[in-house]
């Protein structure tokens, strides 16, 4: 059940029929919400064991050995690979790799001149006039 405007009217969140799990698991829950960043709270989990009738061939089924599966979901996602070129799954080529450098390099150079200004500023405030 979920309540999204916190309105103490709770909808159903899920239903699905047709899942087989195998026995001594346990469950558990995740979100996503793509780029922002939100809280999820899970006030609650409540399972209950139906008592269902089995064919003769499920009877006879050690369920600690089945393969969890819907029978009536596609899963959400196939594993494909992306065709717009995802920049995490390609290599470095070489001009990435030039450009990579030159730019640590810019930052290493940025960073010592600061830091001689820096050092040359507390030199000229500590001289002392005897």
């Amino acid at each position: 059940m979920i309540d999204v405007e916190d309105k103490n009217e709770w909808k159903e969140c899920i239903d699905i029929g047709g899942v087989r799990l195998p026995t001594g698991y346990f469950f558990g829950a995740s979100a996503a919400t793509g780029d922002l960043s939100d809280n999820h709270d899970i006030i609650s989990m409540k399972l209950y064991q139906l008592m269902v009738e089995h064919t003769p061939e499920e009877e006879n089924l050690d369920w600690t050995k089945i393969e969890p599966s819907v029978s009536l979901l596609k899963s959400p996602k196939d594993n494909i690979d992306d065709p717009t070129g995802n920049f995490r799954g390609t290599p470095l080529t070489g001009w990435k790799v030039f450009l990579l450098l030159l730019c640590a390099l810019l930052g290493i150079v940025v960073c010592a001149v600061v830091g001689a200004v820096v050092f040359q500023k507390r030199q000229e405030r500590n001289k002392r006039f005897y």
